[in-house]
Protein backbone atom coordinates (compact mmCIF):
# COMPACT_ATOMS: atom_id res chain seq x y z
CA UNK A 1 0.00 0.00 0.00
CA UNK A 2 1.13 3.42 -0.96
CA UNK A 3 2.22 5.97 1.79
CA UNK A 4 0.67 9.29 2.24
CA UNK A 5 4.01 10.77 0.92
CA UNK A 6 3.76 9.26 -2.15
CA UNK A 7 0.62 9.85 -2.94
CA UNK A 8 1.33 13.34 -2.41
CA UNK A 9 4.11 12.94 -4.88
CA UNK A 10 1.99 11.56 -7.70
CA UNK A 11 -0.48 14.59 -6.94
CA UNK A 12 1.91 17.17 -7.50
CA UNK A 13 3.01 15.35 -10.48
CA UNK A 14 0.12 15.25 -12.02
CA UNK A 15 -0.45 18.96 -11.54
CA UNK A 16 2.46 19.47 -13.53
CA UNK A 17 1.05 20.59 -16.84
CA UNK A 18 3.23 22.12 -19.89
CA UNK A 19 3.08 25.99 -20.26
CA UNK A 20 5.56 27.00 -22.40
CA UNK A 21 6.95 25.20 -24.93
CA UNK A 22 10.69 24.54 -25.41
CA UNK A 23 10.71 27.12 -28.32
CA UNK A 24 9.04 29.82 -26.57
CA UNK A 25 11.62 29.68 -23.41
CA UNK A 26 14.91 29.13 -25.87
CA UNK A 27 13.73 32.81 -27.39
CA UNK A 28 13.42 34.23 -23.92
CA UNK A 29 16.60 32.99 -22.36
CA UNK A 30 18.85 33.37 -25.83
CA UNK A 31 17.05 36.75 -26.47
CA UNK A 32 18.75 37.46 -22.20
CA UNK A 33 21.93 36.38 -23.74
CA UNK A 34 21.83 38.58 -26.85
CA UNK A 35 20.93 41.86 -25.33
CA UNK A 36 23.44 41.51 -22.71
CA UNK A 37 26.03 40.64 -25.54
CA UNK A 38 25.16 43.65 -27.41
CA UNK A 39 25.03 46.09 -24.45
CA UNK A 40 28.59 44.81 -24.08
CA UNK A 41 30.35 44.85 -27.56
CA UNK A 42 28.62 48.36 -28.23
CA UNK A 43 30.18 49.46 -25.09
CA UNK A 44 33.46 47.66 -25.97
CA UNK A 45 33.47 49.50 -29.28
CA UNK A 46 36.38 49.27 -31.91
CA UNK A 47 36.81 45.89 -33.04
CA UNK A 48 34.02 44.97 -31.08
CA UNK A 49 31.42 46.18 -33.21
CA UNK A 50 31.66 43.73 -35.97
CA UNK A 51 30.35 41.19 -33.44
CA UNK A 52 28.24 43.72 -32.18
CA UNK A 53 26.65 43.39 -35.86
CA UNK A 54 26.24 39.33 -36.01
CA UNK A 55 24.82 39.92 -32.43
CA UNK A 56 22.32 41.76 -33.84
CA UNK A 57 21.40 39.15 -36.98
CA UNK A 58 20.79 37.03 -34.49
CA UNK A 59 18.33 39.11 -32.79
CA UNK A 60 16.88 39.85 -35.99
CA UNK A 61 16.48 35.41 -36.36
CA UNK A 62 14.78 35.72 -33.11
CA UNK A 63 12.23 38.54 -33.64
CA UNK A 64 10.98 37.07 -36.82
CA UNK A 65 10.88 33.47 -35.01
CA UNK A 66 9.10 35.07 -32.37
CA UNK A 67 6.71 36.91 -34.62
CA UNK A 68 5.96 33.28 -36.84
CA UNK A 69 5.55 31.40 -33.39
CA UNK A 70 3.27 33.91 -32.29
CA UNK A 71 0.64 32.41 -35.34
CA UNK A 72 1.93 28.79 -35.26
CA UNK A 73 3.50 27.82 -31.83
CA UNK A 74 1.70 26.07 -28.52
CA UNK A 75 -1.33 27.85 -27.33
CA UNK A 76 0.29 29.99 -24.66
CA UNK A 77 2.67 31.13 -27.21
CA UNK A 78 0.17 32.30 -29.42
CA UNK A 79 -0.65 36.46 -29.84
CA UNK A 80 -4.51 35.76 -29.72
CA UNK A 81 -4.48 34.28 -26.51
CA UNK A 82 -2.76 37.20 -24.58
CA UNK A 83 -3.13 40.11 -26.68
CA UNK A 84 -6.45 41.07 -24.97
CA UNK A 85 -8.63 44.48 -25.62
CA UNK A 86 -8.02 47.85 -23.85
CA UNK A 87 -11.52 47.07 -22.27
CA UNK A 88 -10.54 43.61 -20.97
CA UNK A 89 -6.99 44.93 -20.02
CA UNK A 90 -8.31 48.06 -17.50
CA UNK A 91 -11.17 45.79 -16.27
CA UNK A 92 -8.11 42.95 -15.13
CA UNK A 93 -5.96 46.24 -14.13
CA UNK A 94 -9.13 47.42 -11.86
CA UNK A 95 -8.96 44.07 -10.03
CA UNK A 96 -5.51 44.38 -9.04
CA UNK A 97 -6.28 46.00 -5.76
CA UNK A 98 -8.75 43.68 -4.50
CA UNK A 99 -6.57 40.87 -4.65
CA UNK A 100 -9.34 38.81 -6.82
CA UNK A 101 -6.96 39.47 -10.23
CA UNK A 102 -7.17 35.95 -12.44
CA UNK A 103 -4.64 36.80 -15.45
CA UNK A 104 -5.55 33.22 -16.72
CA UNK A 105 -2.63 30.97 -17.56
CA UNK A 106 0.55 31.92 -19.62
CA UNK A 107 0.86 35.64 -19.91
CA UNK A 108 -1.93 38.28 -18.09
CA UNK A 109 -3.56 40.97 -20.41
CA UNK A 110 -0.52 43.33 -19.41
CA UNK A 111 1.92 41.18 -19.51
CA UNK A 112 0.51 40.00 -23.21
CA UNK A 113 0.98 43.89 -23.93
CA UNK A 114 4.20 43.93 -22.13
CA UNK A 115 5.44 41.16 -25.06
CA UNK A 116 3.85 43.24 -27.67
CA UNK A 117 6.35 45.95 -26.36
CA UNK A 118 9.43 44.28 -26.10
CA UNK A 119 8.42 42.82 -29.53
CA UNK A 120 8.11 46.34 -31.10
CA UNK A 121 11.08 47.43 -29.54
CA UNK A 122 12.83 44.81 -30.62
CA UNK A 123 11.99 45.26 -34.41
CA UNK A 124 12.99 48.91 -34.24
CA UNK A 125 16.28 47.98 -32.90
CA UNK A 126 17.32 45.85 -35.27
CA UNK A 127 15.66 47.40 -38.10
CA UNK A 128 17.48 50.69 -37.08
CA UNK A 129 20.45 49.24 -36.68
CA UNK A 130 20.81 47.72 -40.34
CA UNK A 131 21.17 51.41 -41.47
CA UNK A 132 23.07 52.74 -38.30
CA UNK A 133 26.43 54.22 -38.12
CA UNK A 134 29.48 55.21 -35.97
CA UNK A 135 30.71 57.49 -39.12
CA UNK A 136 34.23 56.01 -38.22
CA UNK A 137 34.68 52.46 -38.86
CA UNK A 138 31.35 50.64 -38.36
CA UNK A 139 28.28 50.81 -40.72
CA UNK A 140 24.50 48.68 -41.00
CA UNK A 141 24.75 46.45 -44.19
CA UNK A 142 21.96 49.11 -45.23
CA UNK A 143 23.60 52.27 -44.14
CA UNK A 144 24.84 52.78 -47.89
CA UNK A 145 21.24 53.02 -49.21
CA UNK A 146 20.29 55.94 -47.19
CA UNK A 147 21.56 59.54 -46.99
CA UNK A 148 23.96 60.61 -43.98
CA UNK A 149 21.59 62.51 -42.74
CA UNK A 150 18.54 59.89 -42.48
CA UNK A 151 21.44 57.35 -41.81
CA UNK A 152 22.47 59.99 -38.53
CA UNK A 153 18.70 60.05 -37.54
CA UNK A 154 18.39 56.23 -37.36
CA UNK A 155 21.59 55.96 -35.51
CA UNK A 156 20.23 58.19 -32.79
CA UNK A 157 17.05 56.45 -32.90
CA UNK A 158 19.09 53.32 -32.49
CA UNK A 159 20.69 54.38 -29.14
CA UNK A 160 17.24 56.18 -27.45
CA UNK A 161 15.69 52.68 -28.49
CA UNK A 162 18.16 51.03 -26.64
CA UNK A 163 17.26 52.59 -23.55
CA UNK A 164 13.70 52.35 -23.94
CA UNK A 165 14.32 48.17 -24.48
CA UNK A 166 16.50 48.63 -20.84
CA UNK A 167 13.80 50.51 -19.29
CA UNK A 168 11.04 47.61 -20.54
CA UNK A 169 13.77 44.79 -19.00
CA UNK A 170 13.82 46.70 -15.75
CA UNK A 171 10.04 46.78 -15.54
CA UNK A 172 9.91 43.61 -16.13
CA UNK A 173 11.90 42.12 -14.11
CA UNK A 174 10.14 44.44 -10.95
CA UNK A 175 6.77 42.68 -12.34
CA UNK A 176 8.21 39.23 -11.95
CA UNK A 177 9.54 39.99 -8.26
CA UNK A 178 6.53 41.58 -7.38
CA UNK A 179 4.23 38.24 -8.47
CA UNK A 180 6.82 36.69 -6.26
CA UNK A 181 6.94 38.48 -3.20
CA UNK A 182 3.19 39.81 -3.10
CA UNK A 183 1.06 37.20 -5.26
CA UNK A 184 3.60 34.09 -4.33
CA UNK A 185 3.43 32.69 -7.98
CA UNK A 186 7.12 32.24 -9.06
CA UNK A 187 7.16 32.79 -12.97
CA UNK A 188 10.81 32.24 -13.76
CA UNK A 189 10.49 28.48 -12.96
CA UNK A 190 7.94 27.85 -15.43
CA UNK A 191 10.30 29.84 -17.89
CA UNK A 192 13.40 27.58 -17.57
CA UNK A 193 11.17 24.06 -16.80
CA UNK A 194 8.17 24.50 -18.93
CA UNK A 195 5.59 23.25 -16.38
CA UNK A 196 3.82 24.79 -13.61
CA UNK A 197 1.35 23.65 -11.49
CA UNK A 198 -1.52 24.93 -12.97
CA UNK A 199 -4.38 22.81 -15.14
CA UNK A 200 -3.52 24.01 -18.35
CA UNK A 201 -1.31 22.54 -21.12
CA UNK A 202 0.46 24.70 -24.03
CA UNK A 203 -0.30 22.10 -26.59
CA UNK A 204 3.18 21.68 -27.67
CA UNK A 205 4.12 21.35 -31.10
CA UNK A 206 6.76 18.62 -32.58
CA UNK A 207 10.22 20.26 -31.10
CA UNK A 208 11.83 19.55 -34.97
CA UNK A 209 8.95 21.75 -36.97
CA UNK A 210 10.47 24.78 -34.44
CA UNK A 211 13.99 23.82 -35.14
CA UNK A 212 13.22 23.55 -39.40
CA UNK A 213 11.87 26.82 -38.67
CA UNK A 214 14.71 28.64 -36.84
CA UNK A 215 17.04 27.08 -39.27
CA UNK A 216 14.82 28.33 -42.05
CA UNK A 217 14.82 32.20 -40.45
CA UNK A 218 18.46 31.60 -40.03
CA UNK A 219 19.61 31.11 -43.62
CA UNK A 220 17.06 33.27 -44.90
CA UNK A 221 19.17 36.40 -42.90
CA UNK A 222 22.43 34.81 -43.70
CA UNK A 223 21.60 34.73 -47.16
CA UNK A 224 20.08 38.33 -47.22
CA UNK A 225 23.53 39.70 -45.50
CA UNK A 226 25.34 38.27 -47.81
CA UNK A 227 23.72 39.67 -51.08
CA UNK A 228 23.58 43.13 -49.22
CA UNK A 229 27.51 42.65 -48.66
CA UNK A 230 28.02 41.40 -52.76
CA UNK A 231 25.63 44.26 -53.60
CA UNK A 232 27.04 46.95 -51.75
Amino acid sequence: MRDKGTQRGDQQLSDRVRVWDFPTRAFHWMLVVLIGWEWATSDLGGNWMTYHMWGGYLVLCLVLFRLLWGFIGSTTARFSAFLCSPHRTWRYVRTLKSGSHDGGYGHNPLGGWAVAAFLLSLSVQVGTGLFATDDILTAGPLNPLVRNRTADFLTLVHKVNFDILLGLIVIHVLAVALHKLVGGKNLVRPMITGHASQKMAAGEPKLAFAASLTGILALTVSAFVAWLIIRI
